[in-house]
């Protein structure tokens, strides 16, 4: 008799499919966290949009596996503890955000100073011209804020820090740009080279008294806030034109009303 042979047994590879898909739900998902850690909100959407039409076709027995396996959800810029996602320098995705738009905050509002800071200049250099002071005073705008200089000719008689009656005509024309603008602000003294043999001992108590007149003026006419000003002292230092003769002399005996920049 002839053997039968024997029948070979059909192995059932059904399996495999779950299985592939399985393998493709955890690269998918290890994808998307590697993702979410270095995005932005407007990319992840865009992500979880293409693979939720990738795997809306993974089903097995009419059911989608990306339902119980997977939620996307909606992205917060935040991980399950609450931190920030970070970013490839280790800052938190959130705080940066911040600090561009309080660096965005901050370029606008220099903007903004600088022009008016600019047309406070030129206003002040036409009322000064106007009213025939152009010639004793300098209106200067530097990096740290708006320079105006006075001549001591046109404030204090010689070796005195008493404000003269011209106080009215120059410091009067300046309190509105100093109340517009509202800004912190330094009034600096100076002298010439020669020894000051009068009231005060020397040239740097003549140029800090003088500095500490205009001071007192301004926060007594309400024209600057106390809190908002200072004074500086130099004496003969830092000249501005030379000392050799009385022209240059009298363009040193000076004192000098710096309104502050917010943003240097």
């Amino acid at each position: 008799m002839k053997r039968k042979k024997k029948h070979e047994e059909h192995i059932d590879e059904a399996w495999l499919l779950p299985y592939a898909d399985m393998l493709t739900l955890l690269l998918a998902l290890f994808i998307v966290m590697f993702a979410m850690a270095r995005v932005d909100e407007g990319k992840f959407e865009e992500f979880k949009s293409e693979f939720g039409t990738i795997f809306a076709g993974l089903k097995v027995g009419g059911d989608s596996l990306v339902g119980p396996v997977m939620n996307l959800g909606n992205y917060s810029g935040k991980t399950d503890e609450g931190d920030g996602a970070k970013g490839d320098g280790g800052e938190d995705a959130a705080g940066s955000t911040v600090a561009e738009e309080e660096a965005k905050e901050s370029a606008v509002a220099q903007k903004i100073e600088d022009q008016q800071m600019v047309e406070a200049s030129e206003n002040l250099k036409n009322d000064l011209a106007d009213a025939n002071l152009g010639q004793d005073t300098n209106v200067t705008l530097k990096s740290d804020g708006l320079h105006i200089n006075l001549d001591s000719n046109i404030l204090f008689a010689p070796g005195s820090a008493d404000l003269s009656s011209e106080v009215q005509s120059s410091l009067g024309i300046i309190a509105p740009h100093l109340q517009k603008l509202d800004q912190e602000v330094t009034v600096a003294g100076y002298t010439d080279n020669i020894p000051e043999n009068g009231k005060y001992h020397s040239n740097w108590e003549l140029s800090a008294a003088r500095a500490i007149s205009v001071m007192n003026y301004l926060v007594t006419e309400q024209i600057v806030d106390g809190q908002k000003i200072s004074v500086q002292a130099y004496g003969e230092n830092k000249p501005h034109a030379t000392n050799q003769t009385e022209t240059g002399r009298a363009k040193n005996r000076r004192v000098e009303i710096i309104i502050k920049k917010a943003y240097q």
